[in-house]
């Protein structure tokens, strides 16, 4: 072989070096910016996480800080007021809170193996505020209830409701409690334009949760006694306006409600309460680190505001004996537990 052809192999053998080198370069450049992307996204995504942590916490802490304000819930307080963001760098925090127990919750319908036979009155009644077939009452009940009968029908659960309106539901109700509005939609009776009618009054909290009168809308109201109108309830709504109702006995003196009989009130005070036993916040997360790259992550928590045995107990017996040095006031003020029941992670800003 000649020098030249010599000189020829190696400037070939370099030049293949040098390609292949540019590739493996080039590959290790695009595998270095995907995983820098990835982290990015990571870290962004992480971030998000906590500032909806945060945002729960924040949510967590007006509540108690309005429960020891006052002993009522109505919408003078802390917590239905408007906040406007929390800014944390290139992250802003928003959180709404709603009173629950403004809504009927229909996991009152069927409740420790019993059916709550109050309760699903006033969801009947309310169905027919709203203009809806109140037998979706029934269906949803028996989506519920543990035996495989139509309520006070006898039938058979699983011929009555094979014929679902969504298509998408077997043939056996689950018999157990609702843990979204969403889930009506597997029930009879319940398509697209009933659940938007039936959404804005309806909760799925899964413990016994009593209506709110100070926070409840006058349809709701309404539908606590046989023949109201919401229009008749409209005076409760602006009488609670200035002044929340302080006790069960406030409601028996309004005009609206005076006409009750000691059985029709013995009925309804286990429905009612004046305070509120379960909120729902919306918390939005937003990064706008990056211009034009806004993002941003939802959630929903359920928070409760129980009364500890403790101090239920504590005030039973404060109830039935004399003042003494610490409660020489007349103060009973239970001691609330509050915290976070369940957190749901949205994409998109959910229906609130």
């Amino acid at each position: 072989m000649t020098a030249h052809s010599q000189r020829g192999v190696a400037l070939l053998t370099i030049l293949l070096l040098v390609v292949s080198i540019t590739v493996v370069a080039g590959a290790m450049l695009a595998s270095q910016k995907i995983a820098i992307r990835r982290s990015g996204l990571l870290f962004d995504q992480n971030q998000l996480s906590q500032d909806i942590n945060a945002g729960q916490q924040l949510a967590i802490t007006m509540i108690r800080a309005d429960d020891k304000l006052n002993d009522t819930d109505s919408e003078q307080d802390i917590w239905a007021q408007p906040l406007p963001p929390y800014l944390l760098a290139n992250h802003s925090i928003s959180i709404e809170l709603r009173d629950e127990a403004s809504r009927f919750n229909i996991n009152n319908l069927y409740q420790n193996g019993a059916v709550d036979s109050n309760a699903l009155a006033i969801f009947q009644r309310l169905l027919t505020q709203l203009n809806l077939e109140s037998d979706i009452a029934i269906a949803i009940l028996d989506y519920q209830d543990t035996d495989s009968d139509v309520y006070q029908d006898g039938g058979d659960e699983s011929v009555v409701y094979s014929q679902q309106t969504s298509g998408s539901a077997s043939k056996t109700l689950p018999n157990q409690a609702l843990v979204s509005i969403d889930q009506l939609q597997e029930i009879r009776g319940v398509n697209a334009e009933v659940l938007a009618a039936l959404r804005p009054y309806i909760t799925t909290v899964p413990y016994y949760l009593p209506i709110n009168v100070n926070t409840a809308s006058p349809v709701l109201l309404a539908a606590l006694i046989d023949g109201a109108t919401s229009q008749q309830m409209q005076g409760l709504v602006d009488t609670r306006a200035k002044q929340a109702l302080a006790s069960i006995d406030d409601v028996w003196q309004l005009p609206m409600l005076s006409s009750l009989n000691n059985d029709q009130r013995k009925a309804l005070t286990p429905l009612l309460a004046v305070d509120s036993q379960a909120f729902m916040a919306l918390i939005t997360a937003t990064d706008s680190a990056n211009l034009g790259q806004q993002r941003q992550r939802f959630a929903t928590v359920l928070i409760s505001k129980i009364a500890t045995d403790a101090s239920a107990a504590a005030g039973s017996n404060a109830n039935n004996s004399t003042p003494n040095s610490n409660n020489e006031n007349g103060n009973n003020k239970k001691a609330k537990e509050i915290k976070v029941v369940t957190q749901r992670l949205w994409a998109f800003r959910p229906n609130f």
